[in-house]
């Protein structure tokens, strides 16, 4: 008589035998399989890219091959960049073409520098008034101005003005900007090698030092002092170059040129309050310190732009010129004291 199974035996092979049916998913538990899957397949494909990519680039640096390596977005420098002086441009330089800086920039992304204003380090007030677009007109203009005349530089002025962003300087920070953007190439520049003969100025913390250091990078680059400046900048600061700056230094004014650029209207700029700003802050103190080395206002301003304590160099490369470099005035500097 066979012996049938208990109650207990029967609830156990129940239970083995749902553990044994395959079990279905929900439809919410499908679709987040699937994109787990769709999730691993995509993290094992990149890794396997980067893999092989960092294997090349290895192999090529130890020399068993080589490998060309695609520009990204965040390379400044293009291969076939002119290098600077290639053949012997500025050694018959005799025109100074100076940029005024105004900004430095803050991202490893620059070809849209000319519409980003998060590609630069601005102040609240400088904040949508279309100042990258006019930065790039500065720059573009400079680089125009020079592939007029062969026997031109191209300097880029500002030095480390801000605290927050480490030691950027304007200068360099301009010059990065025209290769992103390889502005180089824009309409008459085109084969004119203007690249070849642009440098930076690195020291400037005002429109004063812009304009003098910028006259002593030319003889550091070419042995001797130009003939003719051109200065570009915004137009509301033609009257501080002209009539104020290029006086304190007896800087003939037949030789000295100045072409302003400013934000177009539509972006918020108003070229009367700048006007009004720049005539009762910004030029007012010059007057009665031509050199800034008395005014408080204008002290503190080259202090509060020089957070990292650089010294400039130019009383060593422009001997001719030291005393002007030291110069405070309130009187004018003699003539015999310049060499121009």
């Amino acid at each position: 008589m066979p012996v049938l199974p208990t109650k207990h035996q029967n609830t156990r092979r129940l239970r083995m035998r749902r553990a044994q049916r395959p079990q279905i998913l929900s439809a919410p538990q499908r679709i987040y399989a699937i994109l787990f899957l769709i999730l691993t397949v995509l993290v094992y494909y990149q890794n396997q890219t980067f893999s092989s990519s960092k294997h090349n680039i290895l192999s090529s640096l130890r020399g068993s091959g080589s490998i060309t390596i695609d520009l990204d977005h965040s390379q400044w420098v293009k291969p076939d960049a002119q290098p600077f002086n290639e053949h012997n441009e500025v050694n018959n330089a005799n025109h100074l073409i100076m940029v005024a800086g105004h900004s430095v920039t803050i991202s490893g992304h620059l070809q849209d520098a000319d519409v980003d204003e998060t590609d630069w380090f601005l102040l609240p007030y400088q904040k949508g008034k279309g100042l990258p677009q006019t930065i790039i007109a500065h720059v573009r203009e400079g680089i125009r101005q020079a592939a007029m005349d062969p026997r031109s530089i191209l300097i880029f002025s500002g030095g480390e003005t801000r605290a927050s962003t480490g030691p950027v300087n304007e200068g360099t920070s301009y010059f990065r900007v025209a290769d992103a953007m390889d502005l180089w190439k824009d309409g008459i520049a085109s084969d004119k090698n203007v690249r070849a003969r642009t440098i930076t100025e690195e020291f400037a913390t005002d429109s004063f030092q812009n304009l003098l250091f910028s006259i002593c990078r030319f003889r550091e680059i070419t042995g001797s002092y130009p003939e003719k400046i051109t200065t570009i900048s915004f137009s509301f600061k033609q009257r501080r170059f002209e009539s104020m700056h290029s006086k304190s230094l007896l800087w003939p004014s037949e030789r000295f040129h100045y072409v302003g650029i400013d934000p177009d209207a539509s972006t918020g700029f108003s070229i009367e309050e700048a006007t009004k700003g720049e005539s009762e802050n910004a030029a007012k103190p010059f007057f009665s310190d031509p050199y800034g080395c008395h005014t408080e206002v204008l002290l503190e301003k080259r202090r509060m732009r020089n957070p990292f304590h650089r010294t400039p160099p130019y009383e060593l490369s422009c001997p001719e010129i030291k005393e002007l470099l030291h110069w405070c005035g309130p009187d004018i500097i003699s003539s015999d004291k310049v060499p121009w």
